[in-house]
């Protein structure tokens, strides 16, 4: 295989930190859209479900052509994105879960010569399968910063609420930052 070991290790777990984030939210936390014009934290799930279909056909498409080009992918124009919105959470992380056992699966047993496939992107350009896999951690990456970040509004918007109250965020998993 000619994956970076770190990167198949973030393959194989980056995903799982999507529950930490939404553990003690309610379920108005997760459907409901802080932003009209932005996903909510279950359309943000549904959308890196889908991605990783989406991904895979992309590599298959990159192994079996000879550099195939992909616009950038847009949820809007997928008429499959609609069904996997409705799927409930659970669900959603079910699939994502075994999404990307598959996805693992697949590049360990890709035969090496694979990995020197190239596939162009509408907007990155020209990529071998490894830069493809390290272009879907990132953009993975930045969509769990962006339910972070939802999760995070929505618990600052309840305190704003409720100001009489204090919030302490759960302190089994503390982290202080400065001292990292």
């Amino acid at each position: 295989m000619n994956l970076n070991e770190y990167t198949l290790e973030r393959l194989a777990n980056q995903h799982k930190t999507i529950k930490n984030y939404i553990d003690d939210l309610p379920p108005e936390a997760i459907y409901n859209r802080l932003s009209t014009d932005k996903f909510s934290i279950h359309e943000t799930i549904a959308y890196l479900t889908r991605y990783q279909h989406i991904f895979m056909e992309r590599l298959n498409r990159i192994v079996n052509d000879i550099n195939p080009y992909f616009e950038v992918y847009k949820p809007d124009l997928d008429a499959e994105f609609s069904f996997t919105c409705a799927k409930t959470t659970g669900s959603l992380l079910h699939e994502l879960y075994k999404m990307r056992s598959n996805l693992c699966l697949m590049l360990e047993e890709m035969p090496a010569e694979h990995y020197a496939r190239v596939g162009t992107h509408a907007v990155l350009g020209r990529m071998t399968i490894s830069q493809w896999a390290e272009f879907f951690l990132l953009h993975e990456s930045n969509q769990l910063f962006k339910i972070f970040k939802l999760a995070g509004s929505f618990w600052s918007m309840e305190v704003e609420k409720h100001s009489n109250i204090i919030y302490l965020p759960r302190l089994s998993n503390y982290i202080d930052e400065l001292a990292v």
